[in-house]
């Protein structure tokens, strides 16, 4: 694989690492939240709810690109790809590479975004929870 490649392939990596990581944290921290800590739980979600408030912006900024790329996709068909390839196009190719690599880029920050607000709405349940645990 080219250089390129294997930067690509370790920065995706990273992001799946990163955001494997949260998930794991969020549930330990569910999982070892004692009477103590639910007030902290609370506040913690909060923040969390504020944080994906602010995100939703750049959710909507990654939609359209992913939205974009769907439409560049349409263009660029199997035929007009292997004419590339066969006149050594390298131009457009590396044009080609490099706006697939954006749209898998971009689709990693929608994933991320997406589990930050699962995160989030994990956090909202079993805050819920503790409410409805304290009515009793």
């Amino acid at each position: 694989m080219s250089t390129q490649t294997d930067e690509f392939c370790d920065t995706l990596r990273d992001r799946l690492n990163t955001i494997e990581d949260r998930v794991k944290s969020t549930k330990s921290q569910i999982a070892a939240a004692s009477e103590q800590e639910q007030a902290a739980l609370r506040e913690k979600f909060d923040d969390m709810r504020r944080d994906v408030q602010t995100r939703k912006q750049q959710v909507e900024m990654t939609l359209a690109r992913l939205k974009n790329r769907a439409q560049q996709k349409v263009v660029a068909t199997k035929e007009q790809i292997s004419e590339w390839k066969a006149k050594r196009e390298a131009r457009k190719l590396e044009a080609r590479a490099d706006r697939a690599e954006d749209y898998a880029a971009a689709a990693i920050d929608f994933a991320a975004a997406s589990i930050d607000e699962a995160e989030a709405a994990i956090l909202d349940a079993v805050v819920a929870r503790l409410d409805a645990d304290d009515a009793q």
